[in-house]
């Protein structure tokens, strides 16, 4: 990757997705030493912005976000059961959080007992809160295991990883999430339908927020909250989910009162289920998304990417982000938020989105 390019993206992650200011604290972290260019040239823009990086390699364990195979496997009851106090003074006094992902192996945890992810999770949840109330952005960077992951060539997957943030036109992308928000904020009622899928969920009294480069890299989407018992039918998700080395294929779910009281998968049925009885938050609905960016044409089984497919829209099992609630309302807690996605495309089968019984959306194509 040429130094153009890491400057380029480094710069989008510094001054559009995390804002940093000069006099900063900035919690800093690569997963992967592959990742060594990219977390050096943002390293590098932090300072000369005027502000103080603290610095993160490889190893994160109590933050919740990529958990390493070791503490999972080591770690004894005591130690998954204890919560650091350490790590959440240390986040409490972070101004913002810039975390570069992309795994060497994304079979790392496929041995772990689900039981032990799920405790872990549920212990460093206020930890994961108290970061998203920071500026905070996740990116990806393009690691050999994340191209292998996406069945693509390592050039190949680079050009496509970087293109999706560097060449992706952030005003027109804004402009066009501000139009679709308008389009539901006006509604209460959001129905998606194809051949097995019936699904209406209320986004009523809800304001959605629009992701253009200021928090995901890629980004592209329009997310709301839905009220947390107001989701009725069933959906069938389009592509499998990888999570904690596991992948679940086939998912389906079924609302009542918005709880979800069926669901099956063709692969990893038990993995699912160890998710979704994660806490009594991981029983509802944290997000509904729209995905918006045109720039990323392709499943590549990385949710980051994948949720931002323009024509697809994915649902986030567990928390609601609290900036999608309406004042004096609380979110929906849970330990995890773990989305997936569902293709509307004509190329996946099709589909179509109703807001208030009027079509919106045809196939992956806007029609309103």
């Amino acid at each position: 990757m040429v130094e153009e390019r890491i400057e380029e993206f480094a710069d989008v992650i510094v001054e559009k997705a995390a804002e940093v200011e000069e006099g900063d604290n900035v919690y800093l972290m690569a997963k992967s030493l592959q990742a060594l260019p990219l977390f050096e040239e943002v390293r590098r823009q932090i300072i000369k912005k005027g502000a103080y990086p603290f610095e993160h390699l490889l190893y994160d364990t109590v933050s919740g976000e990529r958990i390493d195979h070791d503490w999972m496997k080591h770690a004894s009851e005591d130690q998954l059961e204890h919560f650091s106090e350490v790590k959440m003074n240390e986040m409490e006094n972070m101004d913002a959080v810039i975390k570069i992902n992309g795994s060497d192996n994304h079979k790392e945890l496929a041995t772990i007992d689900p039981d032990s992810i799920s405790d872990w999770r549920s212990t460093t949840r206020d930890i994961l809160n108290k970061r998203v109330e920071k500026k905070w952005v996740l990116a990806a960077y393009p690691t050999t295991g994340l191209a292998q992951q996406s069945d693509m060539p390592t050039q190949e997957f680079e050009d496509f990883a970087i293109d999706a943030v560097v060449e992706t036109d952030w005003e027109a992308l804004a402009e066009k999430n501000q139009e679709i928000k308008e389009v539901f904020d006006g509604g209460d009622k959001v129905r998606i339908v194809d051949d097995t899928t019936d699904v209406e969920i209320s986004i009523e009294g809800r304001e959605g927020v629009t992701a253009d480069g200021n928090r995901n890299l890629p980004d592209g989407e329009v997310f709301y909250a839905p009220v947390k018992d107001e989701i009725e039918g069933h959906i069938e998700f389009s592509y499998p989910v990888t999570a904690e080395g596991n992948e679940i294929s086939g998912i389906r779910l079924e609302f009542e009162e918005g709880r979800i009281v069926d669901f099956s998968a063709e692969k990893n049925e038990e993995f699912l289920k160890k998710m979704i009885e994660t806490d009594e938050g991981s029983h509802y609905i944290g997000e509904l998304g729209i995905g918006t960016n045109r720039q990323i044409d392709r499943y590549i089984k990385y949710t980051l990417f994948d949720e931002k497919i323009g024509g697809t829209i994915h649902m986030a099992i567990g928390k609601a982000y609290e900036d999608c609630m309406p004042e004096g309302e609380e979110p929906n807690e849970s330990s995890i938020h773990w989305d997936i996605v569902k293709d509307l495309r004509e190329r996946a089968g099709g589909g179509k989105i109703f807001v208030d019984g009027e079509l919106v959306q045809e196939n992956g194509e806007w029609v309103y």
